[in-house]
């Protein structure tokens, strides 16, 4: 059994977010692969992976997804992620529970199924039927396809149900419970490789059929991976956590889970059990916190960690760091967090306006300036500033 300290805590996760030592301009592939990036909103994932990977441009990433090496879809937390395309059903299949257990992973739908007298597995069924009818050859995005197939749904419901189906949500202006549900099981149907996201256009996301889209069905991938890939990233870590990360119940987190722990040791912190992988041990053994500053952006993969008092002890800046809408990205400086930033474009200027939690020398702002100036290619700006405010 071993003791973990928060620096070391700390260093080791940074090394397995390649936040630590910037990966080669051809480790893309790797970074995103670590345990997935979300892309929301999109284009965030760019500015995550700018921070791994060095001389990242936007071709580079635009590539990836245009030769389908890279693959964007639904993943943990029913949120876009970008992963490589061979890692599709770890990223995907690999999180979705058994049929009786799927509203576990879309809680949002439960009262609206339950008012239409439906369970999730009658509703996935007839949504991804309508889905793969409106999605046959074309693309289309999520607002316009979820209208489309609750309509074409409503045809074959019974008076007192299709009445249900047609009427407000609540949870937009104008979307019906129909199209509510059908948005809902969209993100399961990413998750199970049905739907992905093809090129991002004029400020749209449009989504295609899978299989339509790589030219082949995704494969099927062995699941201990994704508790592995989550252990590398955020370990030394708990079940619980990985349930609260991945996004799914306890009950298909802990059979997950369950898959891994063999490979696994306990590892203590403040008394605490946590656990990590065998194979990791001396690495985390070793862990120091990396010299140098990243600036993170709102739901990067290393802001996504769940025990969120190791990464930032003080309950006032988590609650400015984690909000519930409007999150700031990070400043991160010799591994720790050392202050938030927010964007403002004017013109040809992006203006990224710092809020330090403690004071910065001329060398810190130095680095943070030259991570800032990183980006201007990904925000189509000519320039890019640092303000303390």
């Amino acid at each position: 059994m071993a003791e973990a300290e928060r620096s070391k805590v700390l260093g080791y996760r940074l090394s397995g977010h390649n936040l630590s030592e910037r990966l080669p301009a051809d480790g893309m592939l790797e970074a995103a692969g670590a345990c997935g990036v979300q892309n929301t909103p999109p284009g965030s994932a760019a500015l995550s992976l700018l921070a791994r990977v060095d001389g990242l441009t936007p071709e580079m990433l635009r590539s990836a997804l245009l030769d389908r090496s890279m693959l964007e879809a639904w993943s943990m937390r029913a949120s876009p992620h970008l992963f490589p395309t061979a890692l599709a059903g770890v990223f995907g299949r690999c999180l979705v529970p058994d049929e009786n257990s799927l509203a576990d992973v879309v809680v949002g739908a439960v009262p609206l199924l339950d008012e239409m007298e439906l369970d999730m597995s009658t509703a996935y069924a007839m949504a991804e039927q309508a889905v793969r009818a409106e999605l046959d050859g074309r693309e289309m995005p999520k607002a316009e396809l979820a209208a489309r197939c609750a309509r074409r749904i409503a045809s074959v419901l019974g008076h007192g149900r299709q009445e249900a189906w047609m009427q407000d949500s609540g949870l937009g202006r104008g979307v019906t419970k129909g199209e509510a549900i059908v948005r809902f099981a969209l993100y399961l149907m990413g998750m199970r490789g049905a739907v992905c996201f093809a090129e991002h256009r004029n400020g749209l996301s449009p989504l295609v059929l899978t299989e339509q889209w790589l030219g082949h069905e995704v494969d099927d991938a062995d699941c201990r991976q994704l508790v592995e890939r989550y252990l590398r990233c955020y370990g030394p870590s708990t079940e619980r956590c990985f349930a609260q990360w991945s996004g799914v119940g306890i009950e298909h987190a802990t059979a997950l889970w369950r898959l891994a722990e063999g490979g696994m040791s306990e590892v203590v912190m403040d008394g605490r059990a946590m656990w990590l992988l065998d194979e990791q041990m001396e690495l985390f053994n070793n862990a120091q916190l990396p010299k140098g500053a990243r600036l993170l952006p709102p739901h990067d993969p290393y802001l996504q960690q769940r025990d969120r008092a190791i990464l930032m002890p003080q309950r006032e800046r988590r609650r400015e760091l984690w909000r519930a809408s409007g999150s700031p990205g990070a400043v991160l400086c010799d591994g720790e967090i050392v202050g938030t930033w927010r964007p403002r474009k004017k013109g040809t200027t992006l203006r990224l306006d710092v809020r330090a939690y403690r004071m910065l020398s001329d060398e810190d702002m130095g680095r943070i300036s030259r991570e800032a100036e990183l980006m201007a290619p990904f925000r189509k700006v000519a320039s890019v500033e640092v303000a303390l405010v």
